[in-house]
């Protein structure tokens, strides 16, 4: 009986074991290797609409803290100049493992007419998301 007890005990340990490995595979897949579901274009589209509506929070969201060192007030002082009718036109979209890189022209109305500048926007992947490097 001691030995059935044993072997149950082993079982049960081995399904415990087996579950975890199953977990932490799924998660390390969906962290590492699985694209993140809103691609890097998205991203930036979104980032813009968010500066556009001077939703700074969800602004703030959509940068790589790790990259981007300055506090969410700074980030608003810096960004709180851009004009709400700015304009933006993604062109291109570059993958390479985790980092990405979006081109852009943005579109900037003035007095003396339109500024359009190139832009080129870096993202690094950061777990199951694409985060922009330098806002």
């Amino acid at each position: 009986m001691e030995n059935k007890t044993k072997k149950a005990a082993l079982r049960a340990l081995c399904l415990i074991l087996a579950g975890a490995a199953g977990f932490f595979g799924i998660r390390y897949y969906l962290d590492n290797i699985k694209m993140p579901a809103v691609p890097p274009r998205q991203v930036i589209a979104e980032y813009f609409a968010a500066l556009k509506e001077r939703d700074y929070k969800k602004a703030y969201e959509f940068i790589s803290l790790r990259h981007y060192n300055n506090s969410y007030n700074q980030f608003i002082d810096r960004v709180s100049m851009y004009p709400q009718d700015m304009q933006l036109e993604i062109k291109d979209e570059a993958i390479e493992k985790d980092t990405a890189v979006v081109a852009a022209k943005i579109f900037v109305p003035m007095g003396f007419g339109p500024y359009i500048s190139d832009a080129n926007m870096d993202l690094v992947r950061v777990k199951r998301q694409w985060k922009i490097i330098h806002p």
